[in-house]
Formats: structure tokens, C-alpha cells, sequence
């Protein structure tokens, strides 16, 4: 009995380690929706939780976004903080203070958590991509939404990320929220309301005049 319960080990260590794999089928249909967005509009409120707070500091704000490219991210009402994206380059706003910082080529969204960038809108184009960017921890389909809890690839991001959270709807393709989970402790939540899509967004929000701003490449 105790030579058979020796053999066995190995083979019950396996089989508990074993897991199901991941259903990716809610997270295709929902990236599928994708394809048919061509403008966003929707508020949202971020929610910042770290280690040493004992309550998260939350802000609102807005989001307009077009399938060509164009991105304006707000926070803060009146606006404290602008991300925007437009054919002439990337630009971080400061309304407030009336600075402003042209960003490289290709930059992405303001980082939420030190080392990762907010996904883009749409996150891929089908779920191939999304697989190449993203390694699929966990996905739950709920009776309303569907929960997915997911890595980036990118090294480093992996060295300040734990995991990043999304909850989506994959019947119309309404992403509800990310949260970004750093390895040390601290947490970006972002939740959306009040959803437009498809709608015609005025070109506006997506232009920037430096007359009366300072940059911050300028002499001190």
C-alpha cells in the first residue's frame, strides 16, 4: 500500500496542478464588437488606491476617442490633466498651469500604474492580437458582464504589473471598467458611464493650441 501511495503521488500532484483551460469565447465576441466602433464619448471616474491611503482618491473624468486614432482622455472637472492624440502628434496637457509636453511618436496613453500604459480603445483587432499582446489569466462570465483578468506580455510592464482586471459586456461590446494591479500594492481603477458610441464627435476635441501654453522642452 505504501509502495502504491509512492507511485501514485507524482500523478495526484499533477492532476491537482492541472487546470481547465480558459474559455477565451465571451472575450472573442466581445473583441469581434470592435470592429464596428467608430467613435466613443463616455465620463468615467478613476479611483487610485495605495497601500498607505486608507481610502481610494477618486476623479472624474472624460473620454473621446475615433477609430482613426484620435484620443482625448480628461481628468479632472474643470480639467487638470489632457492626454491627446491627433495626426499632428501626442500631446500631455496642463490647462491649469498652461504647460504642455509633445510626447514621442507612437506614444500611448498617460501611464496608470508605473510601467504600464492605458490600453488603447479598442484593445485589438480580433482576439489573435489580443493574445500577442496580453497573456489571459481568467475569464467569468457573469449573468450581466463578463470579468477577465489578463497580463501583458511586455517585460516591462511585467515588473510593476500584477494583473490588469476588465469587465465587459460581450453581447453589445461595452467595456464597464479596467483596473491596473501593481505588484506593489497599488491599484487604477477606471469606471465608465454614460456611453455614447457611433456618435459625430466635433472634430475640436481633438485639436490643441499651444499659443499661451509653455513647454516643458522650453529653458527653464
Amino acid at each position: 500500500m505504501r509502495r502504491a501511495t509512492l507511485l501514485l503521488s507524482p500523478l495526484l500532484v499533477v492532476s491537482a496542478l492541472a487546470q481547465d483551460p480558459v474559455d477565451l469565447a465571451p472575450l472573442k465576441n466581445w473583441l469581434s464588437l470592435q470592429k464596428s466602433l467608430k467613435t466613443l464619448e463616455a465620463d468615467f471616474i478613476q479611483s487610485r488606491s495605495l497601500r498607505t491611503l486608507r481610502k481610494p482618491i477618486t476623479t472624474s473624468g472624460k473620454l473621446w476617442f475615433t477609430a482613426n486614432g484620435d484620443l482625448h482622455w480628461e481628468l479632472g472637472a474643470p480639467p487638470k490633466t489632457v492626454f491627446l492624440r491627433n495626426r499632428e502628434g501626442s500631446f500631455l496637457i496642463q490647462p491649469v498651469k498652461k504647460r504642455f509636453q509633445t510626447l514621442t511618436v507612437g506614444a500611448d496613453a498617460p501611464t496608470g500604474t508605473q510601467g504600464f500604459q492605458m490600453p488603447e480603445f479598442p484593445l485589438a483587432a480580433d482576439l489573435g492580437e489580443f493574445t500577442k499582446r496580453f497573456e489571459v489569466l481568467k475569464v467569468e462570465p457573469q449573468p450581466t458582464h463578463c470579468d477577465a483578468e489578463v497580463l501583458p506580455r511586455d517585460a516591462q510592464a511585467k515588473k510593476y504589473l500584477q494583473v490588469l482586471r476588465l469587465r465587459f459586456d460581450p453581447k453589445n461590446g461595452q467595456l464597464y471598467s479596467f483596473e491596473v494591479v501593481g505588484k506593489d500594492g497599488s491599484s487604477l481603477k477606471t469606471e465608465f458611464s454614460n456611453v455614447r458610441i457611433n456618435q459625430k464627435i466635433d472634430p475640436s476635441v481633438f485639436t490643441f493650441d499651444p499659443n499661451g501654453y509653455r513647454s516643458d522642452s522650453e529653458k527653464q
